[in-house]
């Protein structure tokens, strides 16, 4: 999500893209905590579904995150400046807009550790999701 201070752990990456465009180019990062990429929550949305290049093979589960991670405006610019292919391909097609659109949902059931009987005065309660989506609960509890 687009916001005016980023993910510092995310910073570390992008601060690096000047240094590489194109597939093949490295720079070594000395100090990255995957872990601190994330969103501080333990709350998340599961569903089965399918990779997103050809031949879109049914085999993934996605999980979504209840709260986003940002990036600059400026970050932003920089990953859509990456190219896809080697130098020597100079020709390749820019790493932006290589996106899937959204496909049907076709009854697939959409899992979630949310908790919608927690009271809004609980430590635990979740305010930005809402039962109205109808969420199924699954088992899972945070550690």
């Amino acid at each position: 999500m687009l916001g005016d201070l980023s993910n510092p752990e995310l910073r570390i990456l992008t601060d690096h893209l000047d240094m590489i465009k194109y597939s093949g180019e490295e720079v070594p990062v000395k100090r990255l905590s995957v872990a601190d990429l994330l969103p501080a929550t333990h709350y998340y949305m599961t569903y089965d579904g399918s990779t997103t290049v050809p031949a879109c093979h049914e085999t993934v589960t996605w999980l979504i995150l209840n709260k986003p991670i940002y990036i600059t405006k400026q970050q932003l610019y920089s990953l859509r400046g990456l190219m896809q292919g080697s130098k020597k391909n100079q020709g390749m097609a820019p790493l932006g807009n290589n996106f899937r659109p959204p496909q049907p949902l076709h009854n697939r059931l959409v899992r979630t550790n949310i908790d919608f009987n927690l009271r809004k005065d609980d430590e635990k309660y979740c305010p930005s999701m809402h039962k109205d989506v109808y969420y199924k609960a699954n088992d899972w509890k945070p550690h």
